[in-house]
């Protein structure tokens, strides 16, 4: 459970960081493309690890 726990909370993390600079692209650099992958790729990132585990039991 512990595994779990720390897992998720690195994976939000990173998704949130990742998201931060996404805005940080799209709003400073006006690169809307890469913004929006970028989103996407977090949000996959953050959703890959945590079925993953779960689906290991």
């Amino acid at each position: 459970m512990a595994t779990f726990l720390l897992a998720a909370l690195f994976a939000i993390t990173m998704c949130l960081e990742s998201i931060a600079y996404a805005f940080y692209e799209i709003k400073v650099n006006k690169n809307k493309s890469s913004g929006i992958v970028l989103i996407i790729l977090s949000l996959i990132g953050l959703v890959f690890p945590i079925v993953i585990y779960l689906s290991g039991d």
